[in-house]
């Protein structure tokens, strides 16, 4: 059984930290602000409601001093928003060791812009930073100190950056969770990310309904004409992967709509039914939702990027990007993860896949974290 530090009270945080401390782990459970610490201590634990059965889990440590949960630990889990990854840079550059992974749950390239974020502040790398390509865990806090699971990750694809470590930072994170399928490197992993190709069409085209207050756009939001949007998002990300050369599986979005391709997908057969019998995602969403802050201004940036590197037309992506870009008031495009926003727009193809594999031992490095 392994160290691990879970970081951050979110979600996924909550039930991350849950979810290993059951399974015989060592948690060292980390929260940015002290309010959610005070309710697990208070509460005895964190219960988790998944698989039919309620359990109460306590970790071995829950704070709010980073530093006394990341310090020993074996493997980090990061299942924060890709919108935290500057600061959670800034914050891990000082604790971090060589001989540590880090594993963000999901990246959206997060990987290779900690890893540059850590660099620029002068702190030490770990032995490797990972990502998924999705949350282990379909989940929702119920509580302070409560989640309920829907479903649980069946295909865990994790893209590991620098991708010539892939094998040992596996060797770590199987342990976690046996469900860890290897991509070819971090870029990889990220262009499997469902959450640009569904959130940003249930957003936009819901928008009257989810001005209107809770709403679940995952069960009632999902109708026929806005799947023909997220098919046609789905297709362009496709056409990317396979202009980067990254090959089958894809994970499409048919894989979680389509029962008959359900057991290919991340999630598994029967996971579309038993996440509208949850109710999970009935809330409040809001243009402040990491549906749009994160999964439209990184996630779908980086796929119009990535896509344009490698001469494939986006006209439904760029075509959202507009349109939120419009509502944000700001340019979307070129922003976020966009690959020339994280200084890789002057290489070339073989350059950048040369930077994916070797990491902070590439000799175009230096260059890539100056730009």
């Amino acid at each position: 059984m392994a160290v691990v530090a879970v970081l951050g009270a979110s979600n996924g945080g909550l039930t991350t930290a849950a979810d290993l401390t059951l399974a015989g782990h060592t948690v060292r459970w980390w929260s940015r602000t002290p309010e959610p610490v005070s309710a697990v201590r208070a509460a005895g634990g964190i219960t988790i409601d998944g698989d039919g059965e309620r359990r109460r889990a306590l970790p071995a440590l829950a704070t709010d001093d980073l530093a006394a949960a990341v310090t020993g630990a074996e493997v980090i889990v990061a299942p924060l928003p890709a919108t935290s990854h500057e600061d959670l840079a800034l914050r891990l550059a000082p604790l971090l060791t060589d001989r540590q992974v880090v594993l963000l749950a999901p990246g959206t390239f997060g990987a290779y812009a900690l890893a540059r974020g850590i660099a620029h502040a002068g702190g030490r790398l770990p032995l490797a930073i990972a990502e998924t390509a999705t949350l282990p865990y379909l989940t929702r806090k119920s509580g302070a100190a409560e989640v309920r699971v829907a479903v649980r990750a069946t295909h865990l694809p994790v893209g590991v950056f620098p991708a010539l470590r892939t094998d040992a930072a596996l060797a770590s994170l199987a342990a976690l969770y046996p469900a860890v399928r290897p991509c070819v490197n971090a870029l990889d992993a990220a262009l499997l990310n469902a959450g640009p190709v569904i959130h940003p069409p249930l957003v936009l085209l819901n928008a009257g309904a989810i001005d209107g207050g809770r709403f679940d756009v995952h069960v009632a939001g999902t109708t026929p004409t806005i799947r023909r949007l997220i098919d046609a998002v789905d297709a362009e990300r496709v056409a990317a992967r396979v202009g980067w050369g990254f090959g089958a599986p894809h994970y499409e979005l048919s894989t979680y709509y389509d029962e008959a391709r359900a057991a290919e997908g991340f999630y598994g057969a029967g996971a579309r039914a038993r996440v509208a019998q949850s109710r999970i995602f009935d809330e409040a969403l809001g243009f402040d939702h990491r549906y749009v802050t994160e999964d439209v201004v990184l996630g779908l940036a980086l796929f119009e990027s990535a896509a344009r590197t490698v001469g494939v037309d986006t006209p439904a992506i760029t075509g959202l990007l507009e349109v939120f870009g419009v509502l944000l008031h700001r340019r979307l495009g070129g922003a976020g993860r966009a690959l020339e926003r994280l200084g890789l727009g002057d290489f070339s193809l073989r350059e950048i896949r040369g930077i994916l594999r070797e990491g902070w031992t590439s000799p175009d490095w230096a260059r890539a974290i100056r730009s």
